[in-house]
């Protein structure tokens, strides 16, 4: 059995590329299929500038959480160009719409190199940056509710404790250093803890993250909605609400079906079922198109400052005798 999973690895590896291409296609159509409603329903004729609006503020969580990987890694020791770790990551964001999402954790680990980490390093930031995404998410609900006036899930204040707890005992001065050890004598390689106020760095940029997730929201809910719109810590709190449930729930890329359907029981105390369902499959759409706006602006500024520097050393180089 061994030797046939060695091989299927080998056979994996080899090809790579090109199942995490078909893996990174199948969840975006899947994503976007479950969407053809939202898609074909909305007033693209009086709403597409703030429509456009809500996707480019979607965008911005999305690199501030590739901001918080970096800011994590080099917390680690780890001497990653910002620019390579950005790219980096947001191909593996792309590939968590792939089933079960396992492919972007392998591409870092591929790409480790270019990260300048070892393999340990890059699951040990992994580690770190789905700690500090969901602290965030859960931070961001539980305020978001109370500066709003209603009272937070239980879930989310649950959630939220266990978090920042975890956060808190993992310091290095307080139970890291020992939780360290014990997954050493596990076999579980951890070569470097977070100074706990450079956890506490990426933890506030995934909450900065929630604040233009919540403009985008009220955006294009204001937009679409012939009803007053709710205020933004509101909106806010529901949104991080149901995204706390998908992230929760393995298996399912980005969430997909839990936070939408969880998002439209919210939206539906506001809004009625029907409108509340309409508003939910366009936000999941303005999101989606949000996260690929940051993924292809990454790219096409890596890609411009690689021309750059081949055009500096072709100027640089003398021409040949």
């Amino acid at each position: 059995m061994s030797g046939h999973l060695r091989g299927l690895a080998r056979l994996v590896g080899r090809h790579f590329r090109w199942i995490a291409a078909v893996g990174t296609l199948v969840g975006l159509g899947l994503a976007l299929y479950s969407q053809r409603g939202a898609i074909a329903d909305f007033d693209w004729s009086l709403s597409w500038p703030a429509f456009i609006a809500a996707v480019c503020l979607f965008a911005l969580p999305a690199l501030l959480q590739g901001i918080s990987f970096w800011v994590i890694l080099r917390s680690l020791g780890v001497p990653s160009r910002f620019g390579e770790t950005l790219v980096i990551w947001s191909r593996s964001f792309l590939l968590r719409y792939a089933p079960t999402g396992a492919l972007a954790f392998v591409l870092r680990v591929r790409e480790r190199e270019r990260l300048g980490a070892s393999s340990a390093a890059v699951w040990t930031a992994s580690a770190y940056e789905q700690l500090a995404s969901l602290a965030g998410g859960a931070i961001a609900c539980v305020v978001a509710f109370a500066v709003a006036g209603s009272r937070p899930p239980l879930i989310a204040i649950g959630v939220c404790a266990a978090a920042v707890g975890l956060a808190v005992a993992i310091r290095p001065r307080f139970l890291g250093s020992l939780a360290q050890r014990l997954l050493a004598a596990r076999g579980i390689d951890v070569p470097t803890l977070m100074r706990g106020r450079m956890l506490v760095v990426a933890i506030a940029l995934n909450v900065a993250g929630w604040l233009a997730t919540g403009a985008a929201t009220w955006t294009l809910v204001n937009a679409v909605s012939e009803r007053p719109t709710p205020p933004v810590a509101w909106l806010i709190g529901v949104y991080a609400f149901a995204w706390l449930l998908g992230f929760l729930v393995p298996l399912l890329p980005g969430g997909l079906g839990l936070r939408d359907g969880t998002l439209a029981v919210l939206l539906a105390t506001r809004f009625g079922t029907g409108p509340a369902t309409a508003i939910a499959l366009a936000l999941r759409l303005a999101n989606t198109l949000g996260e690929l706006v940051a993924v292809g602006l990454v790219e096409f500024l890596y890609a411009a400052r690689r021309l750059r520097a081949g055009r500096r050393l072709m100027t640089a180089t003398p021409p040949d005798q």
